[in-house]
């Protein structure tokens, strides 16, 4: 009798665990950051559509009230070094060293090279 109630009370434990039908958070907002890094690197979008798809997740990530995934800003900020917005480049790389501190080292040599970039 003991092992079927113990059996019973497992078996309502885990029922009651399943029934969390929410996605799990998790520390970053993704999106579709991913899809968007493989069509950069596949050249399957203008860096203009890519910039404005890279705007979307901001506000997408703003709106779900989620911290942007490491190298969201930079790969942003590489967008805008692409297409000569060097303010725009050096802007992201600043928020990129802000918000991931691991980054500062990689960040200040893309800085340093936006600089020596006239515009």
């Amino acid at each position: 009798m003991k092992h079927i109630l113990t059996t019973a009370i497992a078996a309502l434990l885990l029922a009651a665990c399943a029934q969390n039908n929410q996605p799990a958070r998790t520390l970053y907002y993704w999106g579709d950051f991913n899809k968007q890094q493989y069509q950069t690197l596949n050249n399957a979008l203008t860096p203009q559509e890519q910039i404005a798809n890279m705007e979307k997740y901001f506000l997408d990530a703003q709106s779900n009230q989620a911290k942007a995934a490491p190298g969201t800003h930079a790969h942003l900020g590489m967008l805008y070094a692409k297409v000569g917005n060097l303010a725009g480049a050096k802007t992201q790389f600043e928020m990129e060293k802000q918000a991931f501190p691991e980054s500062t080292a990689y960040m200040n040599f893309l800085l340093k090279n936006v600089a020596g970039v006239k515009s």
